[in-house]
């Protein structure tokens, strides 16, 4: 019991809502619509990435390898969407270092991913999107304002990673070419 101003005792009940003891069970997804800093780019990582799960594993791969399977250019393409996750992951104040890292995992992803078969095996395993959420999770924030120097900065990351990716591939096509001459 309580006793208010005027001294008389006062009863009264204190009721708290609590949420129940256990969790509810729910279906786990693997998309998760506010994951992270930037949502889009989640989502977009895991579809490249993660989208599909070979039955009876937990292998997980996603449309990326699958486009990788188009000789040349598949490997151009996807790593131009993953160029324009980058790009998008500016505006969240990463480090440059941190720029540097993903712009490599693009490289390398690129670089490898051509290589017919090996490559294609590669990048089920190298997952580079799901890389580069993971190092723009780990870090967004954390950089200084962005600045225009910023933008110039990634944009000639991106500019030098395509640079070296069109010559491999220019390289690539030349000694197909001439190696196996059907003319």
């Amino acid at each position: 019991m309580k006793t208010n101003r005027s001294g008389k005792d006062k009863e009264f009940i204190d009721l708290e809502v609590l949420p129940p003891e256990s969790p509810r069970s729910e279906p786990k997804s693997n998309f998760q619509p506010n994951a992270g800093p930037d949502p889009f780019i989640a989502f977009v990582s895991r579809v490249l990435d993660t989208l599909f799960v070979v039955p009876g594993t937990r292998i997980r791969f996603g449309i990326e390898p699958l486009i990788g399977l188009i000789p040349f250019f598949g490997d151009q393409a996807t790593s131009l969407i993953s160029a324009a996750l980058l790009y998008r992951s500016v505006q969240h104040r990463l480090p440059k270092i941190a720029m540097i890292r993903m712009a490599l995992n693009i490289l390398i992803n690129g670089a490898v991913g051509m290589i017919p078969v090996v490559g294609d095996l590669f990048v089920l395993w190298y997952k580079p999107n799901i890389r580069n959420l993971r190092i723009l999770e780990r870090h967004a924030g954390h950089g200084k304002e962005v600045t225009q120097s910023d933008w110039i900065f990634v944009s000639v990351l991106i500019g030098g990673t395509f640079f070296l990716l069109v010559c491999t591939t220019l390289l690539l096509i030349y000694a197909t070419l001439t190696r196996f001459r059907w003319w």
